[in-house]
């Protein structure tokens, strides 16, 4: 794995912030609470996620994630399965989704698949598409983290 070297450290946590990134994405490096994973614009990772409790995409992502929280960024893609607290859809989502909490979609969000959610709140132009229904177990992070044995993070950052 090969990621380059900025001008200065990145907090712990956020992987392969891209030269376009830098400026323009400053509130989330310095805002970033523990457990944040950030993957820039034009990263492609693939593999599972764990030990992650923010996971915030701008680039595209192929994998499966128990977290908090899920943000796609407009142009970010998120292909897969994401067990969380709450997500937040302004690129694309594909796979299976289920949101113990809320699910917003934002205008330039698309999400298609199996997605479950407690509550949600699409806005004008966002898309939804699949099997989609009210009934996610509204279990926290906690209660999930303590079915889940422990493992190394592992997956491909290219």
């Amino acid at each position: 794995m090969t990621i380059s070297t900025l001008e200065r450290p990145l907090p712990a946590g956020i992987v392969g912030l891209s030269q376009a990134v830098r400026g323009l994405r400053q509130e989330h490096r310095e805002a970033a609470p523990s457990g944040t994973l950030l993957v820039g614009q034009a990263i492609k990772f693939q593999g599972q996620i764990e030990s992650c409790q923010y996971l915030v995409v701008e680039g595209r992502v192929e994998a499966g994630i128990a977290a908090k929280s899920l943000t796609v960024l407009k142009g970010g893609s998120f292909k897969g399965t994401a067990e969380v607290d709450r997500a937040d859809i302004a690129g694309d989502f594909e796979g299976t989704l289920t949101v113990r909490g809320t699910l917003t979609i934002k205008s330039s969000g698309t999400a298609k698949g199996q997605i479950s959610y407690q509550d949600i709140a699409i806005e004008s132009g966002g898309k939804i598409a699949g099997d989609v229904g009210v009934g996610a177990k509204a279990e926290t992070q906690a209660d999930a983290d303590a079915t889940i044995p422990a493992k190394r993070q592992t997956g491909h950052v290219a």
